[in-house]
């Protein structure tokens, strides 16, 4: 008995047009949210993840099979991407996390607290420290939180120094898949207070504003976030910011120096005008000279680096 030969035809293997759309969704949905048509975070996105899925079952039984099959694939695929848009655009807080409605409250008198080191571990949802002010709190803040949520609060003072941990109990990482278990937390801390921050985001969206705070050194870890950074204007100070995946905003006011040391594996990278390259470093022209100035050292993975 002879053996069947495959024909040429047989072995033709059609291409995936699902992939592409997929991408160019992806861009689609984030041109319209930089341009404020759609006001979603695009962290919130990540809980869609399940269309993926869904979408990459269909390519696999349909797409390489034959013709036909790869064009109803590409045309479901179409079809769920538009209808996800659509959604979005109909009702924009469909992705908003929903939470338990439970607030705790931190309020710190300020105590004659000169020096205080603060450190946060967020785990998935939106964060945002900003200065107080109100002059005679040290730190004051609403925790609005998941049903899931165990967050710890410590405050340690010795003489006129204090020592502050916020953490969620659960982990950084914790409601990273699940976005109805994600938090808000709103923190505002004393201008007065020569401060040491340590922040470490699991997933979603924070917004850093240090204007107006005495900040002496900053660490930042990030895992999966959209993180924006504004720093003071007035200090000296260093600065470690480390992120995995995502977007990193840096706001450096112009009346503050900056050197700025950036190691990145695949992250695209965007740098103001005033600042000069020097291999991997970028340092502005009043470097040597100006009192108020930040060394800063960027690690980043995946993403976008925004230097302003």
């Amino acid at each position: 008995m002879t053996e069947r030969q495959e024909t040429p035809r047989e072995r033709r293997r059609y291409p995936s047009l699902t992939w592409p759309v997929i991408l160019v969704t992806a861009g689609v949905l984030i041109l319209l949210n930089n341009i404020g048509v759609l006001n979603v975070s695009l962290w919130e996105l990540w809980r869609l993840w399940p269309v993926l899925l869904i979408l990459a079952g269909l390519e696999i039984l349909l797409g390489r099979r034959s013709f036909l099959g790869s064009m109803v694939a590409t045309l479901v695929t179409v079809t769920v991407v538009a209808g996800v848009v659509i959604l979005l655009l109909a009702t924009p807080d469909l992705l908003a996390p929903s939470r338990s409605g439970t607030v705790d409250h931190i309020d710190e008198p300020l105590d004659g607290i000169e020096r205080a080191d603060l450190e946060v571990h967020f785990g998935a949802g939106r964060l945002k420290v900003e200065a107080l002010s109100d002059s005679s709190s040290l730190i004051s803040g609403e925790l609005e939180l998941s049903a899931r949520s165990e967050p710890s609060w410590e405050l340690n003072r010795k003489n006129d120094q204090a020592l502050m941990t916020l953490k969620d109990r659960r982990g950084s990482w914790s409601g990273g898949w699940n976005w109805k278990g994600a938090d808000e937390w709103r923190l505002r801390l004393s201008p007065k207070v020569g401060l040491s921050l340590d922040v470490e985001l699991g997933a979603g969206t924070a917004t850093l504003d240090l204007t107006g705070l005495d900040i002496r050194d900053l660490k930042v870890t990030a895992g999966a976030s959209q993180s924006t950074i504004i720093l003071p204007g007035e200090g000296d100070l260093t600065a470690r910011i480390s992120s995995g995946v995502g977007q990193l905003i840096l706001e450096i006011p112009d009346e503050m120096a900056a050197r700025v040391q950036i190691d990145r594996g695949i992250a695209g990278i965007a740098i103001s005008r005033r600042f000069r390259r020097d291999g991997n470093t970028y340092v502005t022209d009043d470097w040597e000279t100006n009192r108020s100035r930040v060394d800063l050292k960027i690690d980043v993975g995946v993403g976008q680096v925004t230097l302003r």
